[in-house]
Order: structure tokens, then C-alpha cells, then sequence
């Protein structure tokens, strides 16, 4: 075990649990200089290596407040197994952690890494991961950190150096997916959530195998209920769960996501998906927006564009970019400017 300033290596490959525990409770006891985040990752090592059988997760309140659930053990070292099977990583590969593992897929990291016992390179969450150990076989990260590390070159380089990456938590913008064009790392998109311990599909972001459409992995079947995308996989303890979100499936089992069915706009008898539209603006506006729906006498709702901005914008061309970019019933009946945005705790935008 190597425990630097800025970086906790984890040789899991060397050592049985029982010696990973030990070293666990050590370093918590003699470690009164320790950071918060390397402290988190002890206790939760502890906390699995425990006997008891659930563990508590908190969900990222990246659609509300969070909230605090118990995960069967069994079901997660089942959902660590399948990711494990499916990159093919094995004992001795290096996996790098640099999420919080206060939620479901920093702990997921750990779990990966002590069941295929492979090496945990850990470093301080941040927007920018600092790393510089070389070659990595494995990470997880979320759009807003890879797109951090693609704005410079040795962010560029840190990416290169991972071999298989994963992006999941949010949907990655457009200018993103063609930056990763660029660079020879693996990349996934991952579709989960903490109900179903982290992702259960995954979609190909670069490379020939480059997909637009989720694929659910070996473990798990998908199908739909009023459109809604509906999850049963029993070996990590899911059972037909309705999800919120509206999809739309192609011939080979692939899914899309539309948008979350709170979010559907009904407007004249047509139904239009917020999230969908927002996409096809991306890079149009240099604010940050979203599309809701406000209730109208003619049309029944009717479909309106917020922008957060604290100075005065001229609206008209983006009016005129909004006309040429948006099919005719995308096109929002009003634009309007507000100073601030209502966020969740994860910093995602409300919408109202």
C-alpha cells in the first residue's frame, strides 16, 4: 500500500480482505492527518468488508432532495462482477477512483476493484482529476470531469492514458462526444441509477463500435410500459422497475432516452420532450437554459425557453437561430430571462 499526499494506491491484488480490513482500521486510527476523502474511502472499505449484509447508499438528488437507502451486498458484488466481466479487467489491472464515494458509483469503484482484486489508484474528487500514473485500465468519471480534462493538453494526455472509461451521472453534450472522437481512450456512456446500483446499459461513445442507442448489459432485460423504460434484473435484486424516463427502442434492443416523463410537454395534442430539444441547441446559447411547459387557455400547455442570465440579452438572434435549428413544434412561443436558476444539491437545474 502506497499512500502519498495526492494519491492513495490500493494494492488489492497483493493482499486478502482480511489484510485490507486491518490496514483499513490503521490507517483511521494512526491517520489523524488524513483528508476527508481519503477517510471516506476507509470507512467505506470497512463498511463492506463488515459483516453485515446491506450497505446505505445516498442518491446524488440529481432530480431532488437526496435521499438515504439500504443495498443488499449480495446484489452489489453481483452488479460489480458484471462490470467486471464485461471490460474484462482482472487481477493486478489498475482502475482509477476519482469520484466521491459518498455516492452509489464511488463505492461501486472500490467494490470493482476489491472483488476482481486489481489495483485502486484514488485521487481528491475534482472537476479536474490529477493523476500521474500510466498506462490505467480502468476509470469512471462524469461528463463535467472528462470535459475539464479535454480543455487542455495534459488533460488530453491524463485521458489517453486510461485505456476503458466510463461516463454516467448526467447525458453528455454534443461538443463533448466529438472532442472523444479524438482520442484513443474507450469511452462508454452508462444509463443506471442508484436503485439499480449503478449502470444496467451501456452505449459505445467513440471508436467503430460508436453507438447513439444504450444496450442493456448480460444481467439485465428491458422493455417498456407506456413508453416509460421498465429494468428487470433479478440478479442484482431489480424487478420490473418503471422508470421515469420515456424511450424509444429500435429493432436490435437499443434504447434512446426522450426525456423524463415529468418533463413532457403536451401542447396542442402534441407531445414534445424538453431534453431532446435542449440537445439540438447545444452551443447555440451561451447561457444556461432549459424548456418547460406553461399552462396555456388554447393550447393546453405551451412551450417556453428560460434563460439564466443576471444582464440584459438581445433576444432576437437567438430567436432567429432558435426558428432554423427547431422542428415546427419545438420552437418555444416565448423566450424569457431570469437572474438565477433553483439547483439541486447535485447542481442540476430545476425547471419550473
Amino acid at each position: 500500500m502506497n499512500k502519498a499526499q495526492n494519491l492513495l494506491r490500493l494494492n488489492f491484488s497483493s493482499f486478502d480482505k482480511a489484510w485490507v480490513l486491518n490496514y483499513a482500521y490503521t490507517q483511521l486510527r494512526e491517520g489523524w492527518a488524513l483528508t476527508s476523502w481519503k477517510k471516506d474511502i476507509f470507512y467505506f472499505i470497512i463498511d463492506w468488508l463488515s459483516n453485515a449484509e446491506t450497505i446505505k447508499v445516498t442518491t446524488s438528488g440529481s432530480t431532488g432532495v437526496p435521499k438515504t437507502m439500504q443495498l443488499n451486498k449480495k446484489y452489489v458484488k453481483k452488479s460489480a462482477e458484471a462490470t467486471n466481466s464485461f471490460f474484462g479487467l482482472k487481477k493486478g489491472d489498475k482502475a482509477l477512483l476519482c469520484l466521491p464515494v459518498k455516492y452509489i458509483a464511488g463505492k461501486l469503484m472500490i467494490v470493482r476493484a476489491l472483488e476482481g482484486k486489481y489495483n485502486l489508484y484514488c485521487v481528491e474528487p475534482s472537476l479536474t482529476p490529477r493523476f500521474d500514473e500510466a498506462p490505467i485500465d480502468f476509470s469512471a468519471m462524469t461528463p463535467a470531469q472528462a470535459n475539464s480534462l479535454m480543455a487542455s493538453n495534459q488533460g488530453r494526455l491524463l485521458l489517453g492514458n486510461i485505456n476503458q472509461l466510463i461516463l454516467g451521472g448526467d447525458r453528455i453534450p454534443t461538443s463533448l462526444e466529438k472532442k472523444l472522437q479524438t482520442i484513443d481512450t474507450k469511452v462508454w456512456h452508462t444509463y443506471g441509477m442508484t436503485e439499480t446500483i449503478t449502470h444496467v446499459a451501456l452505449r459505445r461513445v467513440n471508436g467503430n463500435d460508436a453507438s447513439e442507442w444504450f444496450y442493456a448489459m448480460k444481467h439485465v432485460s428491458l422493455s417498456h410500459q407506456d413508453n416509460q423504460l421498465v429494468i428487470n434484473a433479478p440478479a442484482i435484486g431489480v424487478n420490473r422497475m418503471v422508470t421515469n424516463d420515456v424511450v424509444d427502442f429500435n429493432r436490435d434492443g437499443g434504447f434512446k432516452v426522450l426525456g423524463r416523463k415529468d418533463n413532457v410537454v403536451i401542447s396542442g395534442g402534441i407531445k414534445l420532450f424538453p431534453e431532446t430539444i435542449e440537445k439540438k441547441l447545444e452551443g447555440v446559447c451561451n447561457k444556461p437554459f432549459y424548456f418547460s411547459g406553461v399552462s396555456d387557455d388554447t393550447l393546453g400547455s405551451k412551450l417556453v425557453m428560460y434563460i439564466e442570465s443576471d444582464e440584459f440579452m438581445d433576444l432576437e438572434p437567438l430567436r432567429k437561430k432558435v426558428f432554423l435549428l427547431l422542428d415546427k413544434y419545438e420552437i418555444p412561443k416565448d423566450i424569457i430571462v431570469k437572474k438565477h436558476f433553483k439547483r439541486t444539491i447535485s447542481n442540476k437545474i430545476i425547471r419550473e
